[in-house]
């Protein structure tokens, strides 16, 4: 049995998804991850998240159900669509610690995606270009953004962290329709554009400047620019660890 078990949705194409379980930012002893999705082997303390997962924790295979078993979502979306979610209520009820994504949620526990850990972030990439368009996968015919042909884009579901970040970086303006496109502009300190397509854009520590499909084109020169949200979410981070530290402490020794 091991002590931790890391799940969220790691076997992706979305980077954004793959890359933002805390296991892959810290030394955790006696830990796997997994596909959140696929079966697991016993263990004593269960680590969820992040993304917008939270909801769905609660009818996974009965996942938060296991007796004896400490429950902890980490950096997950807790905005839910609809004012009263039966699915909400039940994980929260279930999960003996929450740590949010969404700033501002008073409920739990501010925990921004455990990203902002990679050291890939204290590289400077010098900016190339000065618009740069990183797309949600599925959602760009969807929403009608017209991309233009000579603009650089990038699909989150791209290779890697690596890739996806060095992509960003290149642009002194990053337009957005990616739940992390947005989040890891703004840990750059790049002049970010959201075009939302869920209440999930609102939660960010530092907020991007907002535009629509039909007028970002438009809005180019009001991207907002964050330098001081890398430390602060990572300082944020580390907190929420000291939290989870102590419960490990208590189940494991």
């Amino acid at each position: 049995m091991s002590a931790l078990m890391f799940q969220h949705l790691r076997d992706t194409k979305n980077v954004g998804d793959a890359m933002c379980s805390p296991f892959d930012y810290f030394d955790w002893p006696d830990a796997q991850a997994k596909d959140l999705r696929t079966p697991s082997p016993d263990y004593k303390i269960g680590i969820y998240g992040g993304g917008k997962i939270f909801g769905g924790l609660a009818d996974e295979a009965g996942i938060l159900k296991q007796d004896g078993v400490k429950h902890i979502a980490w950096g997950v979306g807790t905005r839910q669509t609809f004012p009263i979610s039966r699915k909400y209520s039940r994980a929260r009820q279930l999960c003996d610690l929450i740590g949010s994504r969404d700033y501002g949620d008073t409920r739990y526990d501010y925990a921004p995606c455990a990203s902002c850990m990679s050291p890939l972030f204290d590289t400077a990439f010098p900016p190339k270009h000065d618009v740069v368009f990183y797309f949600h996968g599925g959602k760009t015919e969807k929403q009608k953004l017209g991309i233009p042909e000579d603009m650089p884009k990038l699909s989150n579901n791209c290779n890697s962290l690596e890739e996806a970040l060095a992509f960003i970086a290149s642009g002194k303006t990053v337009v957005s329709n990616s739940y992390h496109g947005v989040y890891w502009s703004l840990l750059m300190g790049r002049k970010t554009i959201c075009v939302p397509f869920s209440n999930k854009f609102y939660g960010y520590r530092f907020k991007p400047a907002y535009a629509t499909p039909k007028n970002w084109k438009d809005k180019l020169d009001t991207g907002i620019a964050t330098p001081e949200m890398l430390q602060t979410c990572r300082d944020a981070t580390l907190a929420f660890k000291a939290k989870v530290d102590t419960i490990i402490e208590e189940i494991t020794h």
